[in-house]
């Protein structure tokens, strides 16, 4: 069930990363809506089995932002939520890969707009609550008037954006969407950490008391819907519902599995498994968004209990 009301709209929406955790279910919302949606992918034959509805595909080549340029040349939006998965085994340099796929992908979507005459309406691009840091549960609130942290998420995330805002010399407008942790069923974070629970070996990150920014999925979504349309939304927007500790999000989502959640998991179990990106379970950061609500968007799904009773 949407969480808006679906307006029948028109105009090209071209997306890259569309095969993700958001880009996936925002496609097939946005070709509900009539847009007309192209898919930037490095494996077109692959995404045309999960998009069939979907008749245009570009390979993913940054070395030719030409034939990009062909597809965006007066589009109503271009959406740019490409990256190397997070909540992965980071093995070897594959803190390099996530960092160049965000980096280095998104110059390509900038040089690709630089190269068009007709300019796109908007570009969004997906960003993360991590350039505040990670282990700053207890220093603050945190909203997009904060400045980058230094360690590794903040510096990513301050030089993905970077990148981004260049648009803005073309005259695009240009959305950074700062996502926190997005709840999606058997998708992300949950495919993680579900399972464990559904065996009865759930519980909270020690100490217990770090705090998780989340986001539902559908008011995700919303948002990115609401940026294409609203010519108000530019620059950064936290996208944030709600802030868990560990002990609760642990507590909360046991209660509505109906399933035990109150054994403690020492933080060496979660490095083990998530490695770099253990930092946003480790660690935690208290993060809110000022623009959301200056913007007018109000989540539907503000209580996590809530927001994981409508998943599961």
């Amino acid at each position: 069930m949407l969480i808006y009301t679906r307006i029948k709209m028109s105009g090209k929406i071209v997306v890259s990363g569309g095969t993700g955790l958001i880009g996936s279910t925002l496609i097939k919302e946005l070709t509900a809506m009539k847009y007309d949606v192209v898919i930037v992918t490095r494996n077109p034959e692959k995404a045309k089995t999960s998009f069939p509805e979907i008749s245009d595909f570009v390979k993913w080549e940054p070395q030719n932002p030409e034939d990009l340029a062909n597809y965006i040349d007066g589009s109503k939006a271009v959406i740019n939520l490409s990256g190397a998965p997070v909540f992965a085994k980071w093995k070897g340099n594959y803190s390099i890969q996530v960092k160049d796929s965000r980096v280095l992908g998104t110059r390509y979507i900038v040089e690709s707009i630089k190269k068009t005459k007709n300019k796109p309406g908007c570009l969004i691009n997906g960003s993360a609550t991590g350039i505040y840091g990670y282990g700053k549960s207890f220093s603050g609130v945190n909203d997009e008037s904060g400045k980058p942290s230094g360690d590794f998420w903040g510096s990513l995330v301050h030089d993905w954006e970077n990148e981004a805002i260049l648009a803005e010399n073309e005259g695009v407008r240009t959305v950074l969407l700062r996502t926190s942790l997005v709840l999606e069923k058997d998708k992300g974070a949950l495919e993680a950490l579900v399972p464990y629970f559904m065996k009865g070996l759930g519980g909270y990150v020690m100490p217990g008391k770090q705090i998780f920014s989340w986001i539902h999925i559908k008011d995700e979504i919303g948002v990115i819907v609401a940026a294409i349309e609203n010519s108000s939304f530019h620059g950064p927007v936290n996208l944030v519902a709600g802030n868990e500790t560990s002990r609760e999000f642990s507590r909360k989502l046991g209660k509505v599995l109906h399933k035990r959640s109150g054994l403690p998991i020492p933080q060496f179990v979660i490095k083990r498994m998530f490695g770099k990106a253990s930092d946003l379970v480790t660690g935690g950061s208290y993060v809110e968004s000022m623009r959301m609500n200056e913007l007018g968007y109000n989540p539907v799904f503000k209580d996590f209990e809530s927001a994981i009773s409508d998943l599961y």
